[in-house]
């Protein structure tokens, strides 16, 4: 592969979202720019051309960004003319940064994605996968909470109880799925983050190292080669994401309003592209090649066999995919932004904000298909 990312392992924070207050201010418009010469690409009825400028992505070294990084490997993007520019994360939560921070445009990014839709900061124009199909709870196998199994009524197979679960410690990332699943699972039992049970922020690898070493009681794996590190360590799944969490949430791509207003036509090109590549991604053999390289290349933990069972799970979303009639942009967003509200993550009104964020527009215009948004009604 190109080697073509630059590595950001700490941003300067200009806004932390890791706990969301009121919606941005409207950034200032900039003066209009002529584009430059480049392809145009038609949908329809309207034609698009690209800005010229960089439009620089965010992307991570998990399923989330495989289309994103397909598409520039392809050069689907340079055949629309797009100039992008790809940049590595470790997770979602320094994504968030970075877009507040406008050194990102756009960024293929999971659940950390609520907090710059529940900010005013972004808006919500598609998705690429079920972000949600993997994840598992797993606790250290001499937990006194895997005493206990059934205590939440119609959840038989789900481990813990009030008192047993007080006291332990999660580690992982902030502002993502892991964070949300943990979340989910303890308060089934009336149990919140710092009164009752410890939340350690830590990056994805360094937790699942560290609690295998004794660091932390509870791991939450959201993919299936973490998951697979935890089973043969002899952790014990103690909830599913159906048990953990009640709901699905889908990965997909956030864009700044100031990008969406000024540069609307390098948002809809960048979708026509990566779509492109999520199309050639339903070859299997394909698909399975190129994650497992792209894995390897960005030190990620798996296997042909990892990568083989996360294809089966997980498949890519296709705009015609995102066009039956009951499938909704955004309905994971918009439910995982009420759980977070209702927990105190996020205010009660930032919940609206979510749904205003969720914008099917682009995604029309790229494709013509009538792409529905998710509602709070």
């Amino acid at each position: 592969m190109k080697k073509f990312f630059a590595i950001l392992l700490t941003l300067a924070m200009v806004l932390s979202l890791a706990a969301c207050g009121g919606k941005e201010e409207t950034p200032a418009e900039k003066p209009a720019e002529t584009p430059t010469e480049a392809p145009a690409e038609e949908s329809g009825e309207k034609t698009f051309t690209s800005s010229g400028k960089t439009l620089n992505v965010g992307v991570q070294s998990n399923i989330i960004s495989i289309p994103t990084v397909y598409a520039y490997e392809q050069g689907y993007y340079e055949e629309l003319g797009l100039d992008v520019n790809l940049i590595m994360f470790p997770n979602g939560s320094p994504e968030n940064e970075g877009l507040a921070a406008e050194q990102l445009d756009l960024a293929s990014n999971g659940l950390a994605s609520v907090y710059s839709m529940a900010s005013g900061l972004c808006d919500w124009i598609g998705e690429s996968d079920s972000g949600s199909a993997t994840l598992a709870v797993y606790m250290r196998p001499d937990c006194e909470a895997l005493n206990y199994k059934g205590e939440i009524d119609g959840k038989p197979n789900m481990y813990g109880s009030a008192e047993s679960l007080k006291g332990l410690r999660v580690l992982g990332p902030t502002s993502t799925m892991e964070q949300w699943g943990a979340a989910s699972y303890f308060a089934q039992f009336g149990l919140e983050a710092g009164a009752d049970y410890e939340y350690l922020n830590m990056d994805r690898a360094a937790a699942a190292q560290a609690v295998l070493t004794g660091e932390g009681d509870v791991f939450v794996a959201t993919d299936v080669d973490y998951a697979n590190m935890m089973e043969e360590a002899g952790f014990v799944m103690v909830a599913d994401c159906a048990d953990a969490t009640g709901t699905e949430f889908n990965n997909g791509f956030l864009v700044r309003k100031e990008i969406l207003e000024e540069r609307y036509d390098d948002v809809v090109l960048f979708l026509q592209a990566m779509y492109r590549a999520a199309e050639d991604l339903q070859d299997v053999e394909l698909r399975n090649e190129f994650a497992l390289a792209y894995y390897q290349e960005n030190g990620k933990p798996a296997t042909a066999d990892d990568v083989a069972l996360e294809t089966e799970l997980r498949p890519f979303l296709t705009p015609e995919k995102l066009a039956v009639d009951d499938v909704y942009l955004g309905s994971g967003a918009l439910q995982v932004g009420a759980f977070f509200a209702s927990i105190g993550t996020i205010e009660e009104d930032q919940v609206a904000i979510i749904e205003e964020a969720i914008n099917p527009q682009p995604m029309i215009d790229a494709f013509g298909l009538n792409i529905k948004g998710a509602s709070l009604g």
